[in-house]
């Protein structure tokens, strides 16, 4: 069976990812595809706010330690932003 792939920068990303673990186009989508079918099932929404998590995660361990989130200082007496 053949699957032509019309979309330009999908067929850029799976050369990419082809050139670099050094396999072909065909293996590079199949490594792919079992990829994400072996991922828990979840939705769209629930993967963006895990990517979001992840992505605020690690922004957070690149803080220094002295850092620290004064929320309060955001708002006045009351309760507005400043």
């Amino acid at each position: 069976m053949a699957i032509n792939i019309k979309n330009e920068r999908t067929v850029a990303t799976i050369k990419r990812l082809a050139e670099h673990y050094g396999v072909t186009y065909t293996t590079a989508i199949e490594m792919a595809a079992n990829y994400m079918l072996n991922l828990p099932s979840i939705s769209a929404t629930e993967h963006a706010f895990a990517q979001i998590e992840r992505i605020t995660s690690e922004y957070r361990a690149h803080l220094p330690a002295t850092h620290v989130m004064d929320t309060d200082a955001l708002y006045d007496s009351q309760g507005l932003f400043q």
